[in-house]
């Protein structure tokens, strides 16, 4: 059995994963500079191999046409690196690893709210400076600053990472209300968090708002012209999830309006801000690039989650993890 990860692997799942057959490891963040394979280069790699493992890689269609390939694992909640239909063609299961990340991006986006609500990078830049007193008025006038434990957080979406948020805000005493139509309002209520009806509600109650949803069909522009203009004046925006769930011309708006106070952002289209977009100067917008689930923990969490799930996969046995069961069990039927 051989087994090929191009993803970064750590943890007692490794023991795991070789257990299982040989493992080649290349993780492609290892790489200066990154290597992601084209279609070509990473078909190539794949003679002989039958499990493969990949964080960033993409698996196309042609990449899996007439392979030994048994297994793909993907470290990620939702594999959209991989063709999962032409996988399923060529009797290839996948599987995934849910809220491998999920404590990271909640631990990311608390700090960006407390570093928004206390004015956390403008103060260090004032210091660096050796700007104590501006215009008459010490740093402590100049940056006096809101608390977390008495805000109202709102969460759009209430998966994993919107439940690490709140267990959290929780803990430090926010009050957190959630909007997420896939998720019972029982579920919400009995982690202590209040549900909205409707992503206006949500904006209408929130002195912060935090963005944990999927990217996709209906979400794309999910926080809208209407949606912000229902926010209270001197609201907070962090979004550590993707982009484009917000309209990015009614966010600017409301930033240059002063209906934001301020917002933070872990990610971007196409992940690269350009040198000359509105955020980059706007001294109360805070900037980080993907750092959400980039954690030893992340990497960690996700080694065990594939390898239990390799491991169900070969032996012929069912796991939740499996995002094309009927792969499986027509193998092993």
């Amino acid at each position: 059995m051989r087994i090929l990860s191009l993803a970064p692997l750590a943890g007692p799942g490794l023991d795991r994963l070789r257990t299982l057959g040989e493992l080649e490891l290349d993780p492609w963040i290892d790489h200066i500079p990154i290597k992601i394979h084209t279609a070509d280069e990473l078909r190539a790699r794949l003679a002989g191999v039958d499990v493969l493992i990949v964080e960033a890689d993409f698996v196309s269609a042609e990449v899996l046409e007439g392979l030994s390939l048994r297994v793909i694992g993907a470290c990620r909640g939702d594999p959209v690196n991989i063709d999962v239909d032409a996988a399923t063609r060529n009797r290839i299961t996948v599987v995934r690893t849910p809220g491998r990340n999920a404590d990271g991006v909640a631990e990311l986006a608390i700090g960006l709210m407390l570093t928004l609500l206390r004015g956390i990078v403008a103060a260090d830049a004032d210091i660096r400076a050796g700007r104590w007193v501006v215009e008459q008025r010490i740093a402590q006038q100049r940056f006096r600053g809101k608390e977390l434990s008495s805000s109202t957080v709102g969460l759009v979406g209430f998966g994993a990472v919107g439940r690490a948020t709140a267990q959290r805000l929780r803990a430090l005493g926010a009050t957190v209300v959630a909007y997420d139509p896939m998720v019972d309002a029982g579920e919400m209520r009995a982690a202590a968090v209040e549900p909205a009806g409707s992503v206006g509600e949500l904006m209408e109650r929130s002195d912060i708002v935090s963005v944990h949803a999927a990217l996709n069909d209906a979400t794309r522009g999910l926080l809208d012209r209407a949606a912000f203009a229902r926010l209270r004046r001197g609201s907070f925006f962090v979004n550590t999830a993707r982009f484009g769930i917000a309209d990015e011309h009614a966010l600017l708006d409301a930033l240059q309006d002063g209906r934001l106070a301020g917002a933070a952002f872990d990610h971007f289209t196409n992940e690269f801000l350009p040198p000359d977009h509105p955020l980059i100067g706007m001294p109360n917008v805070v900037l980080t690039p993907h750092l959400g689930g980039a954690t030893d923990g992340a990497v960690i969490r996700h080694t065990t989650q594939v390898a239990e799930a390799i491991e169900a996969v070969l032996a012929g046995r069912s796991h939740p993890f499996v995002v094309n069961p009927d792969v499986s069990r027509a193998a092993s039927g």
